[in-house]
């Protein structure tokens, strides 16, 4: 039981509405409760205590002076409070009108928080819902009480509080409210407030976690991977060295089916991934790989020091348009010319007047990321082979253009070369 002892020293006291201890001070953070009821106090004895400005509210409440400004801006934010500026005066310079509680009187059915809430109940309810999913435990009032003052003192953005959840979980394999709070203001620090705020930070942050919520994010899941998922995942980007482009291709690919799923998709890679190796092992078997070329060149040239990436693209173009014995011969005759024989001079020897503009578009060869194009080229050389095999006396019809971006693979021809019947059985 509360009571006052000596109900006569009412004029020692400051009376403030009863609702604002039920239905307003739960929510409000510490800092901007000291901030509101010491300018309620001072609002109700200004004629005893005078004029104070935000530097000495900070002073006297031993808090810092830019808590006193970010408190007074979410107190109007709630209809708590009224800034009236002074004209012709600084953005901190103004006074503050205490608003009335009536509205939140226990006569109205709109309580402080369903009032703030209302617009936003349907999304609020849906996060504390993904984040018991994630932390596989009921949140008690204490925990929500908790979470939604980190929302509102930092205007967060809900989709950013679940994938700080996410992120915990995905690390340390669980996840308490603590936990994910004192990461998300480790990302307000950061100054991540929004989806895409984070979209654009993650990846700096764990790159792996950024690329598994990428992919999974274009395959239209917003949740974490399961550990097999992660498994595949870690296939195609570590193993098969897909890169990102080639991943988002086969999702749409998957996409097409009428029950999309990771294994679907992961069977279109794996088949992506045979017939890319198939295919440069036909390409390769007459030819040295590229380093060994590159090494040949060096040593033939009689040097070892690191080649510029002009060079590098020169060589490259050489690789894929000349005959290696050509290549080598050249440098030979270079040599007895005694010629200045550097990897400049070679090409200009080899190639004469080339246009620039098919140089300039040259990209050196890479053997630990198969682009998008590495693997178009692969899907036009197995059109043209499965054209070569057709019984001429079939009449072709019409054909509906797939996604892969060749004139005349369709959707059936694609699936075919994916996937066996009996592949396509187990789905």
């Amino acid at each position: 039981m509360f009571f006052l002892s000596n109900t006569n020293e009412a004029k020692s006291y400051t009376l403030i509405h009863n609702v604002f201890f039920e239905q307003i001070m739960p929510y409000l953070d510490d800092k901007y409760l000291k901030v509101y009821m010491y300018t309620y106090y001072l609002a109700n004895n200004i004629d005893k205590i005078g004029v104070k400005n935000n530097e000495d509210i900070a002073k006297d409440l031993n808090i810092d002076y830019l808590d006193v400004i970010s408190a007074f801006d979410y107190l109007e934010k709630l209809n708590l409070i009224r800034k009236h500026y002074v004209e012709n005066s600084q953005s901190d310079n103004y006074s503050i009108e205490i608003l009335s509680l009536n509205k939140y009187s226990k006569k109205q059915e709109t309580t402080y928080e369903m009032e703030y809430i209302s617009s936003k109940n349907e999304k609020l309810r849906q996060m504390y819902d993904k984040i018991e999913e994630i932390t596989k435990v009921h949140l008690n009032a204490y925990d929500i009480k908790k979470i939604d003052t980190t929302i509102k003192n930092n205007d967060i953005a809900y989709e950013v509080v679940i994938e700080a959840f996410k992120f915990i979980y995905y690390n340390n394999k669980s996840v308490n409210v603590n936990e994910a709070l004192n990461t998300l203001k480790l990302w307000i620090r950061e100054g991540i407030y929004t989806s895409k705020d984070l979209d654009n930070s993650l990846s700096n942050i764990n790159e792996r976690y950024a690329t598994y919520r990428k992919i999974l994010k274009y395959f239209g899941e917003y949740r974490l991977p399961t550990k097999p998922e992660m498994k595949k995942m870690d296939k195609w980007i570590d193993e098969y060295c897909f890169s990102i482009e080639v991943i988002e291709k086969a999702i749409d690919e998957t996409l097409k089916i009428k029950s999309p799923n990771f294994r679907y998709l992961d069977a279109i890679l794996d088949k992506w991934y045979e017939l890319y190796t198939r295919t440069r092992k036909i390409l390769q078997k007459d030819k040295k790989d590229y380093t060994n070329f590159k090494t040949e060149i060096m040593k033939l040239q009689n040097t070892d020091r690191k080649i510029t990436e002009d060079e590098e693209k020169k060589l490259s173009f050489l690789y894929k348009n000349y005959p290696l014995d050509a290549v080598f011969s050249a440098i030979k005759h270079m040599n007895l010319q005694n010629k200045t024989n550097d990897i400049d001079t070679l090409f200009d020897f080899i190639t004469g007047d080339i246009n620039t503009g098919d140089l300039q578009k040259e990209t050196t060869l890479s053997f630990g990321n198969i682009s998008l194009d590495d693997l178009e080229n692969i899907f036009a050389n197995q059109q043209e082979n499965m054209r070569k095999t057709e019984p001429k006396n079939i009449t072709k019809t019409v054909k509906r253009q797939t996604y892969v971006n060749t004139p005349t693979l369709t959707g059936k021809d694609l699936e075919d070369a994916i996937l066996s019947n009996n592949d396509l059985d187990n789905f």
